[in-house]
């Protein structure tokens, strides 16, 4: 099949996963880039269709079902939201949730910038912490959070719940909280099984989360430096809480 018009309505379609709106309507999201469909396609991730120009047609025939551009100006006016998708856009299917049945998870709170979002679910990602608990937080299959997850999302599990109900389900667990009023990370001996939280950009951790870790963290720094960003420190403490499974 071949596309000409942004009247087409697997277009129309595919433009409006750009919006949480229409992925959660459609229960679908993009997935930009040569990179990203290889490996989404690896991760087990399904699709419904692949958008590509004529160049990549053969080596994506195999993806699914491909719909032909006839140029990257046209994926780059009418469907995505990066100008560098190399010729490539995938609409996936939302990944089903599985149970959570493992040691340790990471709970974000409230956390706003999709590019954040997306860098701390690739340390999660590579540090284990497989199963992420989401309170109010930017979307992660948002075309930004995808970037900057760099294949992050296919691997892991994603509960999306109230303050609320995290506490009434998992407020007994051995919670970690991540606050600048804590213990040094370096010297902190974690327990195998917890659950770690990350707060808002601006706000750090809710109050009502904080009363309920049995721990606290932060990160030591020089030069009278008040604080990192939470991407930067989420990865630093993730990596230090896990440093056991490597020895």
């Amino acid at each position: 099949m071949v596309v000409t018009s942004k009247e087409n309505a697997s277009v129309v379609a595919a433009a409006k996963l750009k919006d949480k709106k229409g992925r959660r309507e459609q229960g679908k999201f993009l997935i930009e880039g040569q990179k990203l469909v290889c490996d989404a396609k690896k991760y087990g991730v399904r699709f419904d269709k692949i958008f590509v120009t004529e160049q990549y047609a053969e080596k994506f025939a195999e993806f699914g079902t491909l719909i032909l551009a006839r140029a990257k100006s046209f994926l780059n006016e009418h469907i995505c939201d990066a100008k560098t998708h190399q010729g490539v856009v995938a609409v996936a299917f939302l990944p089903e949730k599985k149970q959570f049945n493992e040691k340790k998870a990471l709970l974000l709170d409230r956390i706003q910038d999709p590019g954040n979002i997306g860098s701390i679910l690739r340390t999660a990602c590579a540090t284990g912490y497989n199963n992420v608990f989401l309170i109010d937080c930017a979307d992660v299959f948002s075309p930004k959070s995808i970037r900057g997850g760099m294949s992050g999302q296919f691997m892991l599990n994603f509960f999306e719940m109230s303050e609320q109900e995290f506490l009434t389900e998992y407020g007994d667990r051995h919670i970690v909280c991540a606050d600048m009023n804590g213990q040094n990370v370096f010297e902190f001996d974690c327990p195998d099984e917890h659950i770690l939280i990350l707060g808002n950009e601006g706000q750090g951790v809710s109050e009502n989360l904080s009363k309920v870790a049995k721990s606290t963290v932060m990160i030591p720094m020089k030069n009278n430096l008040e604080s990192l960003n939470v991407a930067v420190s989420g990865g630093i403490i993730m990596y230090q809480l896990s440093r056991k499974q490597w020895r």
